[in-house]
């Protein structure tokens, strides 16, 4: 049985996934949802089914790492499992789109939250590039102690989402719980069908991440066990919150006030302050499309269950940069260990600097981008093909046994089980793609440039290493 370096074990490896899970969706989500589905008892049902898709995704994702017990994620199981070049698109993906863009996304939105409005403390995005420079030296040289940190601050936005579900229910008596819909709900099976579908497109990028602690199986203690064990885990924990979350969300406030608003906590999280007294008119202003801080610095109603939730989203974003800058690297690096990427990046002892250090300047990058907020919609879609392709891996035999360790992979292939769970993910997931490439056609077009602009650096290097011999 491969033993891994023994560097992260069960608790730093299940943090990772609660991490890589919990992001600005869980926050921001929901306006939208009541506004097509039209009722609250909806909206939990589609936060449930998305929680059990993303559990199917766990189980499969714990049947690929039994199977080949390595650093790499997608790209290791594509390049095993189906082709090398599925694995180079894989990594190539993971380097333009899988980890940078979420790591400026997630900073972003930190900022947003951490900031009161019209603070001149700091330049515009300035603690959004603070933050990603802070956790990508830590990654890249003090990566022990990063872990660490990241697990006990993980830790803390668990404790704090637990109090903030906490004081919901000290309230239960008390508050006027709304769970009455829309004056106009979608009426009939069909539209109420498609939209359903459609809102499980976009909750189903807030259930993305699941699969963080797969990219360190090689630097984990007895991967076959702990990896799964800490998929798994981490998996069923966030549904729990997010559940627990949304219920608060949707029925704090009257649906025809959290109706298409990006910052539905935080209404929730007034009204439950104020009894529910006057929060219509914290929905009166329409929003942009990246959630926005209150107008009060966070510490004058720290006590209070706004401000509170305004530290969860704070801890939530901090863990989710950490996250990916950790995971992100891993995958470079075995791809130069692989010969698909420069030497410089390769590490031996288990320690990726340059690696770390190349995904934190893309992550600034995309920070300085104007566009960054329309890669939302476009991650979520190519990173979903990537994660359906490995998924179908299991129903392939393996083209080569372990590289870095010279065993072989598990020759009794996945259960019957994990491969049920494997063909309920990617069927699903295939028809949200499908759906939302109905809704919004261009996304899709985007993420076929991404591949066919992998293919071409992969054919070209291909050329280069030929005429090199």
């Amino acid at each position: 049985m491969s033993q891994g370096s023994g560097r992260f074990g069960p608790v730093t490896l299940t943090c990772l996934v609660v991490a890589g899970m919990i992001g600005a969706g869980v926050f921001t989500t929901s306006g939208f949802t009541i506004a097509a589905l039209g009722s609250p008892a909806r909206v939990l049902a589609a936060w449930a089914i998305g929680g059990l898709i993303a559990l199917c995704g766990a189980i499969s994702y714990a049947g690929l790492v039994r199977r080949i017990p390595e650093s790499g994620g997608e790209y290791i199981f594509l390049a095993r499992g189906m082709h090398p070049f599925f694995g180079f698109l894989a990594g190539w993906i993971s380097l333009t789109a899988g980890f940078s863009g979420p790591v400026a996304i997630s900073a972003l939105t930190l900022e947003a939250y951490a900031l009161p409005l019209g603070t001149t403390l700091l330049p515009p995005k300035g603690l959004a590039l603070a933050v990603i420079l802070l956790c990508g030296i830590g990654h890249a040289f003090q990566v022990n102690l990063s872990a660490r940190l990241q697990n006990l601050v993980v830790l803390l936005k668990v404790v704090v989402l637990v109090l903030i579900s906490a004081m919901a229910a000290s309230v239960v008596r008390s508050h006027p719980w709304h769970w009455e819909s829309l004056e106009s709900p979608p009426a009939g099976t069909w539209p109420v069908t498609v939209a359903f579908a459609q809102q499980l497109v976009w909750i189903s990028l807030s259930y993305l991440g699941f699969n963080a602690a797969v990219y360190l199986a090689s630097e984990s203690r007895d991967p076959r066990r702990t990896v799964p064990s800490a998929v798994i885990t981490g998996t069923v924990l966030v549904t729990v919150l997010y559940l627990l979350l949304n219920l608060i969300f949707v029925t704090a406030a009257p649906a025809t006030t959290i109706a298409n608003q990006p910052d539905v906590a935080r209404i929730a999280a007034a009204a439950l302050d104020t009894g529910g007294v006057e929060v219509a008119s914290l929905s009166a202003q329409p929003h942009a499309a990246a959630p926005q801080a209150a107008a009060l610095p966070w510490w004058t109603s720290s006590f209070r269950l706004e401000g509170i939730l305004r530290i969860a989203v704070i801890l939530a974003m901090f863990t989710s940069v950490a996250g990916n800058v950790m995971a992100g690297p891993r995958v470079y690096s075995r791809m130069a260990g692989d010969g698909l990427f420069p030497r410089y990046f390769r590490s031996d002892d288990g320690h990726h600097p340059g690696a770390v250090l190349l995904q934190t300047a893309l992550a600034v990058v995309f920070v300085l981008s104007s566009s960054i907020a329309g890669l939302i919609d476009y991650l979520g879609t190519t990173l979903s093909l990537c994660s359906v392709l490995a998924v179908v891996t299991l129903f392939l035999p393996l083209r080569s046994p372990s590289r870095s360790t010279g065993e072989e992979p598990l020759s009794s292939g996945p259960g019957w089980a994990c491969r049920i769970c494997a063909a309920v993910y990617a069927s699903v997931t295939l028809v949200l793609i499908l759906l939302k490439s109905i809704d919004a056609p261009d996304k899709l077009t985007w993420t076929g440039i991404t591949f066919g602009a992998g293919y071409l650096i992969w054919w070209v290097s291909g050329l280069y290493k030929t005429a090199g011999r």
